[in-house]
């Protein structure tokens, strides 16, 4: 398995997979994202990493954004695809999936993608 070149990398997503996220699907879940991910060409930019319970086992599965910080809920694998071409690919926020903080609160980064990829 090749070492991914983390200095590329601009935001992280990590995926619960906690003992309730996990039986409200969190695989389906992470396969759902990861795929969605790699269609559109967002794997040098996006790292997802799979974690332990995160603490919000009212609002699973759960998934969180880095660097806004924003807490998905209630994540199903169309809610995955949704993270992808909403939050991640157009910067916008899924607000009735949202946890919290509150939408107003949050300031989206958006990726810039490498000029290797516009070409």
């Amino acid at each position: 398995m090749a070492i991914k070149d983390l200095t590329r990398v601009q935001k992280m997503v990590f995926i619960c997979n906690g003992g309730t996220c996990a039986k409200g699907g969190a695989d389906e879940n992470t396969l759902a994202l990861r795929a969605h991910l790699t269609k559109h060409g967002m794997d040098d930019e996006i790292h997802t990493i799979r974690t332990k319970c995160m603490g919000q086992c009212t609002s699973g599965p759960i998934v969180f954004i880095h660097p806004e910080g924003a807490w998905y809920g209630s994540v199903n694998p169309e809610v995955a695809r949704d993270i992808v071409t909403q939050h991640l690919l157009q910067n916008t926020l899924l607000k009735p999936q949202l946890c919290f903080p509150e939408a107003d609160a949050m300031e989206l980064q958006p990726v810039k993608f490498s000029t290797a990829k516009a070409e």
